[in-house]
């Protein structure tokens, strides 16, 4: 399926939503829900190469995954140059799902002009709800800086301003590119500020990227994870060789997820 870079844009805003084995959270179910979704983080993308990875990466993802839609943890690109991200949009789209974006600090540019270029301002701090669930795209990047990153003054006026539009029974899903969870390396300095905020919310889960590695942590009932790197241009924090990303499936208030390994063919 082939579209244009507007018409993609679009479809990306409009459509709504992608299997399991870690119990990431339960709660009391207000419906029967069920559904599926992928997570990934710290694609990298850097030049042809990379396209031909993911070509083949994300047409074994469609082929082999089931998945509504996709949560993409930051550092689309290398350098935050337009046409890395322009690459990193062109790849995604190979999903034929939506694909929802945070910026990472490998795509933060001065004043995050490539990032506003090719995503838009709808792709910084926003949300989109399906099935019952509301699901938190949140920027927590500062100029750049890879390490001693604390969540923005913006981001967390953002989330004062949101929250109480969203009922506190509603099962919530956050996405972000720095890690939350406790002594996770580059963990984001005013992590536990922040996660104070949900207090009274239904929060289940956060997805992060920024540390290339298996993590997997709680706060109270919160899942906090990151996951290994779905890239051909960087490798594992952690010294693991594999590469992959999350699948994950919803089923009333249950969410589970399990990683899954990406291996080119050939390999």
């Amino acid at each position: 399926m082939g579209f244009d870079r507007l018409s993609r844009r679009e479809f990306l805003k409009r459509s709504g939503l992608a299997v399991a084995a870690l119990s990431l959270g339960v709660g009391r179910a207000q419906d029967q829900s069920e559904f599926s979704f992928i997570a990934m983080n710290d694609l990298h993308y850097l030049d042809e190469k990379c396209a031909e990875y993911f070509r083949g990466a994300f047409g074994w993802i469609k082929a082999n995954a089931q998945y509504d839609f996709a949560l993409v943890c930051g550092d689309l690109a290398t350098a935050g140059k337009i046409e890395e991200l322009q690459g990193a949009e062109d790849a995604l789209a190979l999903l034929e799902k939506p694909a929802y974006p945070v910026m990472g600090n490998h795509d933060a540019s001065v004043g995050n002009q490539s990032w506003l270029q090719v995503f838009g301002a709808e792709r910084i701090n926003y949300r989109f709800d399906h099935q019952g669930w509301t699901f938190l795209g949140l920027d927590t990047t500062d100029d750049g800086k890879s390490s001693a990153v604390a969540v923005s003054q913006a981001t967390i006026n953002w989330l004062k301003q949101t929250l109480p539009d969203i009922p506190a029974d509603r099962p919530l899903v956050g996405f972000t590119h720095f890690p939350f969870g406790e002594l996770v390396p580059l963990r984001l300095t005013n992590a536990d500020e922040v996660l104070a905020l949900f207090d009274g919310h239904n929060l289940k889960h956060i997805f992060s990227g920024h540390f290339h590695g298996l993590s997997e942590r709680k706060h109270e009932n919160v899942g906090l994870t990151t996951c290994r790197c779905l890239s051909l241009s960087r490798g594992n924090h952690d010294g693991s060789p594999q590469k992959g990303f999350y699948q994950c499936h919803v089923k009333g208030e249950e969410l589970t997820c399990e990683f899954v390994e990406y291996k080119p063919e050939g390999q």
